[in-house]
């Protein structure tokens, strides 16, 4: 993934000595491992000799708040601890006088974060926020919510909007597998109504990807690139719940495309149409609800990612 190059925020800083003014948005509401992670990133900073401002979410719209009050003048560099759906909430009040977005994951299954190559290493998370290139990414825009890595209606969304945060605090990822066999026995995986770049289809499922990975570190759409202002659709075919649940079994091993039990197309424009009602997830967090149109957001945000190796 080609960065553009280091952005004002980051050029000078280290080869001169000085360190960087760092805000940094946080969530608490995160497992105790996960919080010494984030405690370890910070000593890390700080033992660098950088200036760090913690900013503590209290509920939904905090991290955007947080976002769009910022600009370059408060910071250098605008780090957002949480996962992707405290990334999410915070990329809707980016603005053109944001500072550089960084990453300090701490969620379940932080899909930017290995997307980028940025991963869940203390030193290597510190080392992309004051070390790193700029990349300019166009995120997805769904009925005006913008989202990094992806949208999906259907089974993905269901469990979503099914799962509580208490089981999703107490298990993890192992959440997401429990809440699946739970919708399974309620979710009658009605036929999705759907246009892409305006030709009519039906599906059981559908996941618009903005990113390659989906669910960690899982590869769904091995052709998207953030650097690319581009939307790839999966599309599972009609059919029962337990056959939408079979194929996303095979998305860990690859084996989903494989075998040719999705269908995968770039889109520029996807409209859903029905079932009315139905939650939209973004994220990992549900966002919208039928109707929906999906599409490439024209502003760009600026992400903070590893340098390229030499």
């Amino acid at each position: 993934m080609p960065a553009d190059d280091q952005g004002p925020a980051m050029r000078g800083k280290s080869s001169q000595g000085q360190g960087h003014k760092i805000r940094v948005v946080y969530n608490p509401r995160t497992g105790h491992k996960r919080k010494n992670r984030f405690r370890t990133v910070l000593s890390l900073l700080e033992a660098g000799g950088h200036t760090c401002e913690i900013l503590t979410t209290r509920g939904a719209g905090d991290a955007a708040r947080f976002v769009r009050e910022t600009t370059s003048d408060d910071a250098d560099i605008l780090a957002i601890a949480g996962g992707d759906g405290t990334i999410n909430d915070a990329i809707q009040g980016a603005g053109p006088q944001t500072p550089p977005l960084g990453l300090i994951p701490l969620g379940t299954a932080n899909v930017l974060a290995h997307e980028l190559g940025i991963g869940t290493e203390p030193r290597r998370i510190a080392s992309c926020l004051t070390e790193a290139q700029v990349l300019k990414v166009q995120p997805g825009l769904i009925n005006g919510h913008r989202f990094m890595m992806m949208t999906g209606i259907g089974l993905d969304a269901q469990v979503v909007a099914d799962l509580n945060r208490a089981t999703k605090t107490r298990f993890g990822k192992a959440a997401y597998l429990i809440e699946v066999f739970r919708t399974l026995r309620h979710w009658p995986c009605p036929p999705l109504d759907i246009r892409l770049d305006g030709e009519t289809r039906k599906a059981a499922t559908l996941i618009i990807s903005r990113g390659k990975r989906y669910g960690g570190t899982f590869v769904l759409a091995p052709h998207c690139d953030l650097a690319t202002p581009s939307l790839c659709a999966t599309l599972f075919p009609a059919g029962g719940s337990l056959s939408v649940f079979g194929r996303f079994l095979l998305i860990p091993a690859g084996l989903l495309l494989l075998l040719g039990l999705a269908v995968q197309r770039p889109v520029r424009t996807v409209e859903l149409l029905g079932p009315v009602g139905d939650p939209i997830q973004a994220d990992g967090d549900i966002v919208a609800h039928v109707p929906a149109q999906i599409s490439i957001c024209d502003q760009t945000i600026r992400l903070c990612v590893p340098k390229p190796l030499r």
